[in-house]
Protein backbone atom coordinates (compact mmCIF):
# COMPACT_ATOMS: atom_id res chain seq x y z
CA UNK A 1 0.00 0.00 0.00
CA UNK A 2 1.22 3.48 -0.89
CA UNK A 3 0.63 6.04 1.86
CA UNK A 4 0.81 9.81 2.05
CA UNK A 5 1.90 11.79 5.10
CA UNK A 6 -0.78 12.05 7.73
CA UNK A 7 -1.78 15.52 8.84
CA UNK A 8 -3.01 16.15 12.38
CA UNK A 9 -4.83 19.37 13.19
CA UNK A 10 -5.76 20.62 16.66
CA UNK A 11 -8.25 23.44 16.34
CA UNK A 12 -7.50 26.36 18.61
CA UNK A 13 -11.11 26.43 19.80
CA UNK A 14 -10.91 22.70 20.57
CA UNK A 15 -8.95 23.29 23.77
CA UNK A 16 -11.18 24.22 26.72
CA UNK A 17 -11.10 24.09 30.51
CA UNK A 18 -14.14 23.33 32.69
CA UNK A 19 -14.70 23.14 36.47
CA UNK A 20 -17.68 21.52 38.20
CA UNK A 21 -19.46 23.39 40.99
CA UNK A 22 -19.20 21.72 44.37
CA UNK A 23 -22.48 20.22 45.64
CA UNK A 24 -21.47 18.53 48.90
CA UNK A 25 -19.89 20.59 51.65
CA UNK A 26 -16.58 19.62 53.20
CA UNK A 27 -18.31 19.11 56.58
CA UNK A 28 -20.89 16.72 55.08
CA UNK A 29 -18.14 14.81 53.29
CA UNK A 30 -16.09 14.44 56.47
CA UNK A 31 -19.15 13.12 58.32
CA UNK A 32 -19.57 10.50 55.58
CA UNK A 33 -15.90 9.56 55.79
CA UNK A 34 -16.04 9.15 59.57
CA UNK A 35 -18.94 6.72 59.18
CA UNK A 36 -16.95 4.62 56.72
CA UNK A 37 -13.48 4.91 58.25
CA UNK A 38 -13.37 1.32 59.52
CA UNK A 39 -13.69 0.13 55.92
CA UNK A 40 -10.61 2.02 54.72
CA UNK A 41 -8.12 -0.81 55.29
CA UNK A 42 -9.39 -3.54 52.98
CA UNK A 43 -11.62 -6.58 53.23
CA UNK A 44 -9.07 -8.78 54.99
CA UNK A 45 -8.81 -6.33 57.87
CA UNK A 46 -12.60 -6.31 58.26
CA UNK A 47 -12.77 -10.12 58.31
CA UNK A 48 -10.03 -10.54 60.92
CA UNK A 49 -12.15 -10.98 64.05
CA UNK A 50 -9.11 -11.15 66.32
CA UNK A 51 -7.63 -7.87 65.16
CA UNK A 52 -9.80 -5.58 63.11
CA UNK A 53 -10.25 -1.80 63.01
CA UNK A 54 -12.25 -0.22 65.84
CA UNK A 55 -13.37 3.34 66.46
CA UNK A 56 -10.79 3.96 69.16
CA UNK A 57 -7.89 2.64 67.03
CA UNK A 58 -8.66 4.51 63.77
CA UNK A 59 -7.82 8.22 63.63
CA UNK A 60 -7.96 10.92 60.99
CA UNK A 61 -4.44 12.05 60.07
CA UNK A 62 -5.03 14.47 57.18
CA UNK A 63 -7.75 15.70 54.87
CA UNK A 64 -8.07 17.74 51.70
CA UNK A 65 -10.47 19.13 49.15
CA UNK A 66 -9.05 18.47 45.69
CA UNK A 67 -9.98 18.55 42.01
CA UNK A 68 -9.61 15.44 39.87
CA UNK A 69 -9.27 15.64 36.06
CA UNK A 70 -10.95 13.87 33.18
CA UNK A 71 -10.83 14.40 29.42
CA UNK A 72 -13.44 14.64 26.70
CA UNK A 73 -11.67 14.02 23.39
CA UNK A 74 -13.41 14.32 20.03
CA UNK A 75 -11.53 13.85 16.78
CA UNK A 76 -12.41 13.05 13.17
CA UNK A 77 -10.23 11.13 10.76
CA UNK A 78 -10.89 11.97 7.09
CA UNK A 79 -9.24 9.73 4.54
CA UNK A 80 -9.30 9.66 0.74
CA UNK A 81 -7.99 6.45 -0.77
CA UNK A 82 -8.16 4.15 -3.75
CA UNK A 83 -8.84 0.42 -3.80
CA UNK A 84 -8.25 -2.15 -6.51
CA UNK A 85 -11.17 -4.50 -6.92
CA UNK A 86 -12.57 -7.10 -9.29
CA UNK A 87 -16.22 -6.57 -10.21
CA UNK A 88 -17.98 -9.83 -11.01
CA UNK A 89 -20.72 -8.99 -13.50
CA UNK A 90 -23.35 -11.70 -14.17
CA UNK A 91 -24.40 -12.34 -17.77
CA UNK A 92 -28.07 -12.94 -18.54
CA UNK A 93 -27.26 -14.85 -21.73
CA UNK A 94 -25.97 -18.32 -20.78
CA UNK A 95 -24.52 -18.80 -24.28
CA UNK A 96 -22.34 -15.67 -24.42
CA UNK A 97 -18.61 -16.32 -24.84
CA UNK A 98 -17.13 -12.82 -24.69
CA UNK A 99 -18.24 -9.24 -24.08
CA UNK A 100 -16.80 -6.02 -25.49
CA UNK A 101 -17.00 -2.85 -23.38
CA UNK A 102 -15.50 0.41 -24.65
CA UNK A 103 -13.18 -1.45 -26.99
CA UNK A 104 -12.05 -3.96 -24.37
CA UNK A 105 -12.98 -7.64 -24.76
CA UNK A 106 -13.76 -9.68 -21.66
CA UNK A 107 -13.83 -13.46 -21.67
CA UNK A 108 -16.93 -14.93 -20.09
CA UNK A 109 -16.47 -17.62 -17.47
CA UNK A 110 -19.13 -20.32 -17.11
CA UNK A 111 -20.05 -22.31 -14.04
CA UNK A 112 -22.98 -24.67 -14.51
CA UNK A 113 -25.80 -22.49 -15.88
CA UNK A 114 -24.24 -19.21 -14.75
CA UNK A 115 -22.01 -16.88 -16.75
CA UNK A 116 -20.03 -13.83 -15.69
CA UNK A 117 -17.18 -11.51 -16.59
CA UNK A 118 -14.52 -10.15 -14.22
CA UNK A 119 -13.67 -6.46 -14.58
CA UNK A 120 -10.63 -5.03 -12.81
CA UNK A 121 -11.49 -1.60 -11.45
CA UNK A 122 -10.11 1.10 -9.20
CA UNK A 123 -12.43 2.64 -6.60
CA UNK A 124 -11.86 6.14 -5.24
CA UNK A 125 -13.24 6.39 -1.72
CA UNK A 126 -13.77 8.90 1.07
CA UNK A 127 -14.33 7.84 4.67
CA UNK A 128 -14.80 9.67 7.96
CA UNK A 129 -14.13 7.98 11.30
CA UNK A 130 -15.31 9.76 14.45
CA UNK A 131 -13.84 9.30 17.93
CA UNK A 132 -15.67 10.63 20.99
CA UNK A 133 -14.20 9.39 24.25
CA UNK A 134 -14.13 10.20 27.96
CA UNK A 135 -10.90 9.27 29.71
CA UNK A 136 -10.10 9.51 33.39
CA UNK A 137 -7.26 11.96 33.95
CA UNK A 138 -5.76 9.70 36.62
CA UNK A 139 -5.80 6.78 34.15
CA UNK A 140 -8.18 4.68 36.23
CA UNK A 141 -10.71 2.30 34.71
CA UNK A 142 -13.78 4.54 34.89
CA UNK A 143 -16.74 3.81 32.63
CA UNK A 144 -17.92 6.36 30.07
CA UNK A 145 -21.38 6.42 31.66
CA UNK A 146 -19.96 7.88 34.88
CA UNK A 147 -18.66 10.99 33.12
CA UNK A 148 -21.79 11.34 30.99
CA UNK A 149 -23.89 11.23 34.17
CA UNK A 150 -21.83 14.01 35.76
CA UNK A 151 -22.15 16.23 32.69
CA UNK A 152 -25.89 15.66 32.36
CA UNK A 153 -26.82 16.17 36.01
CA UNK A 154 -24.32 18.60 37.53
CA UNK A 155 -23.37 22.16 36.77
CA UNK A 156 -19.99 23.07 35.34
CA UNK A 157 -18.53 26.27 33.93
CA UNK A 158 -16.01 27.03 31.23
CA UNK A 159 -12.99 28.81 32.67
CA UNK A 160 -10.25 30.85 31.06
CA UNK A 161 -8.17 30.18 34.16
CA UNK A 162 -8.47 28.23 37.40
CA UNK A 163 -6.37 28.77 40.49
CA UNK A 164 -6.31 26.13 43.19
CA UNK A 165 -3.42 24.48 45.02
CA UNK A 166 -5.15 21.09 45.18
CA UNK A 167 -5.71 20.46 41.46
CA UNK A 168 -4.32 17.00 40.77
CA UNK A 169 -1.78 16.64 37.99
CA UNK A 170 -3.22 14.44 35.22
CA UNK A 171 -1.43 11.10 34.95
CA UNK A 172 -3.09 10.77 31.56
CA UNK A 173 -1.54 13.89 30.09
CA UNK A 174 -2.84 15.85 27.13
CA UNK A 175 -0.06 14.42 25.00
CA UNK A 176 -0.97 10.84 25.91
CA UNK A 177 -4.66 11.55 25.29
CA UNK A 178 -3.93 12.92 21.81
CA UNK A 179 -1.63 10.01 20.99
CA UNK A 180 -4.19 7.50 22.24
CA UNK A 181 -6.89 9.09 20.10
CA UNK A 182 -4.65 8.98 17.00
CA UNK A 183 -3.76 5.36 17.69
CA UNK A 184 -7.43 4.41 18.04
CA UNK A 185 -8.42 6.18 14.83
CA UNK A 186 -5.48 4.75 12.89
CA UNK A 187 -6.33 1.29 14.19
CA UNK A 188 -9.52 1.22 12.08
CA UNK A 189 -8.99 -1.18 9.18
CA UNK A 190 -9.12 0.38 5.72
CA UNK A 191 -8.80 -1.73 2.59
CA UNK A 192 -6.74 0.66 0.48
CA UNK A 193 -4.23 0.33 -2.34
CA UNK A 194 -3.15 3.96 -2.08
CA UNK A 195 -3.80 6.63 0.55
CA UNK A 196 -4.42 9.93 -1.23
CA UNK A 197 -5.16 12.16 1.77
CA UNK A 198 -5.12 11.33 5.48
CA UNK A 199 -6.04 13.86 8.14
CA UNK A 200 -7.07 13.82 11.80
CA UNK A 201 -8.78 16.94 13.15
CA UNK A 202 -9.27 17.38 16.90
CA UNK A 203 -12.61 19.09 17.52
CA UNK A 204 -12.57 18.84 21.32
CA UNK A 205 -9.78 18.56 23.86
CA UNK A 206 -11.78 19.41 26.95
CA UNK A 207 -10.27 19.11 30.42
CA UNK A 208 -12.75 18.87 33.30
CA UNK A 209 -12.08 19.11 37.03
CA UNK A 210 -14.36 17.39 39.56
CA UNK A 211 -14.33 18.28 43.28
CA UNK A 212 -13.39 15.34 45.52
CA UNK A 213 -12.74 15.20 49.26
CA UNK A 214 -10.07 12.86 50.61
CA UNK A 215 -9.58 11.74 54.22
CA UNK A 216 -6.59 9.71 55.35
CA UNK A 217 -6.99 7.48 58.41
CA UNK A 218 -4.39 5.52 60.33
CA UNK A 219 -5.20 2.27 62.10
CA UNK A 220 -2.79 2.31 65.01
CA UNK A 221 -3.28 -1.31 66.06
CA UNK A 222 -2.78 -2.64 62.54
CA UNK A 223 -0.14 -0.10 61.54
CA UNK A 224 -1.99 0.64 58.31
CA UNK A 225 -3.09 3.73 56.43
CA UNK A 226 -6.28 4.01 54.38
CA UNK A 227 -8.02 6.75 52.43
CA UNK A 228 -11.73 7.46 52.14
CA UNK A 229 -12.82 9.59 49.18
CA UNK A 230 -16.14 11.42 48.86
CA UNK A 231 -17.23 12.75 45.48
CA UNK A 232 -18.06 16.45 45.80
CA UNK A 233 -20.91 16.13 43.27
CA UNK A 234 -22.64 12.83 43.95
CA UNK A 235 -21.61 12.22 47.56
CA UNK A 236 -20.46 8.75 46.49
CA UNK A 237 -17.97 7.21 48.93
CA UNK A 238 -14.88 5.32 47.77
CA UNK A 239 -13.46 3.18 50.57
CA UNK A 240 -10.21 2.21 48.83
CA UNK A 241 -9.19 5.73 47.89
CA UNK A 242 -5.73 7.16 47.25
CA UNK A 243 -3.73 10.13 48.38
CA UNK A 244 -2.14 11.81 45.38
CA UNK A 245 1.00 13.80 45.99
CA UNK A 246 1.47 15.42 42.58
CA UNK A 247 -0.53 18.61 42.22
CA UNK A 248 -0.48 21.13 39.42
CA UNK A 249 -0.38 23.87 42.04
CA UNK A 250 -1.22 27.51 41.53
CA UNK A 251 -2.76 28.75 38.30
CA UNK A 252 -3.85 26.70 35.28
CA UNK A 253 -5.14 28.50 32.19
CA UNK A 254 -6.62 27.60 28.85
CA UNK A 255 -3.67 29.32 27.18
CA UNK A 256 -1.35 26.92 28.99
CA UNK A 257 -3.25 24.00 27.45
CA UNK A 258 -3.00 25.57 23.98
CA UNK A 259 0.74 26.03 24.44
CA UNK A 260 0.98 22.43 25.60
CA UNK A 261 -0.71 21.45 22.34
CA UNK A 262 2.08 23.25 20.50
CA UNK A 263 4.61 21.18 22.45
CA UNK A 264 2.74 18.03 21.42
CA UNK A 265 3.11 19.09 17.79
CA UNK A 266 6.88 18.97 18.12
CA UNK A 267 6.84 15.43 19.51
CA UNK A 268 3.92 13.60 17.90
CA UNK A 269 5.23 11.45 15.05
CA UNK A 270 2.81 8.54 14.45
CA UNK A 271 4.02 7.68 10.94
CA UNK A 272 6.85 8.01 8.47
CA UNK A 273 6.01 11.68 8.04
CA UNK A 274 3.52 14.06 9.55
CA UNK A 275 2.29 17.61 9.34
CA UNK A 276 0.88 18.79 12.66
CA UNK A 277 -1.19 21.96 12.92
CA UNK A 278 -1.84 23.37 16.37
CA UNK A 279 -3.62 26.66 16.93
CA UNK A 280 -2.96 27.77 13.38
CA UNK A 281 0.75 26.95 13.44
CA UNK A 282 2.26 24.13 11.41
CA UNK A 283 5.23 21.94 12.16
CA UNK A 284 6.67 19.60 9.51
CA UNK A 285 8.40 16.44 10.67
CA UNK A 286 9.71 13.24 9.16
CA UNK A 287 11.40 10.19 10.54
CA UNK A 288 15.09 9.99 9.89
Amino acid sequence: MTATNQEISIKEEAVKLFVFDEVYSFRAAQAQAEKKKLNAFGMMAKLNFLNRPKDDTVHLTRKESRYEPFWLIEAVKSIDYSSQIIYQVPMNNPFVQSVGINGVDYEVSHQRDRARIDIAAQEFCHRKIVLNEYWDGLDRDVKRGHFEHLMQKYRFSEMKSFENDTVLKPLLTQQIAVQRACSTLNGEKINAHEILHDEIVFEKIHLFFVPVFAFEFIWSAGDKVGVIEVNGLTGEVTEDGQWYKEKLGGLITRDMLVELGADIASELVPGAGIAVRVAGKITEQSKK
